[in-house]
């Protein structure tokens, strides 16, 4: 069995080639860094995810 792909979560300061650092939140897959996101697309990514979720979890439901 596969094990399902994950990513973790942790505080990130992306530096650029000058030295400056932008803080935010870097996705992680083990040690490699797959993304380095702002607050704001943090913020953004955080509610499409929860929607996505909600709509995943409203067709797992039965109806009455």
């Amino acid at each position: 069995m596969m094990t399902r792909p994950r990513v973790n979560t942790r505080f990130w300061g992306w530096r650029d080639p000058q030295g400056n650092e932008l803080p935010g939140v870097g996705l992680f897959r083990g040690r490699d860094l797959q993304a380095h996101l702002t607050y704001t697309e943090a913020r953004k990514l955080a509610d499409k995810l929860h929607d996505m979720a909600d709509t995943l979890e409203a067709r797992q439901e039965p109806t009455q």
